[in-house]
């Protein structure tokens, strides 16, 4: 299993009252910090599942729309 692929099976636990997400510099609400954390999963697997080798496009598909509702989750949050 490579290194992406670990990054985007963990889940991220913030306590705290802002978070921080790699290469952004400003502090960050909870919900924002929710949803970017979730997006840059949903983008690492992405990239993890288009080198599978049994990579299916129904399965890309299907990150695609999460990655996509997610996206609009965040604005309308």
């Amino acid at each position: 299993m490579s290194a992406q692929q670990d990054s985007a099976d963990q889940e991220v636990i913030e306590s705290g009252t802002t978070g921080v997400v790699e290469g952004i510099d400003q502090a960050l609400t909870p919900l924002q910090y929710h949803y970017l954390s979730l997006l840059q999963r949903l983008i690492a697997l992405k990239g993890s599942y288009q080198t599978d080798p049994n990579f299916e496009a129904w399965m890309m598909s299907a990150i695609n729309k999460a990655i996509y509702s997610t996206l609009r989750d965040s604005i309308e949050a």
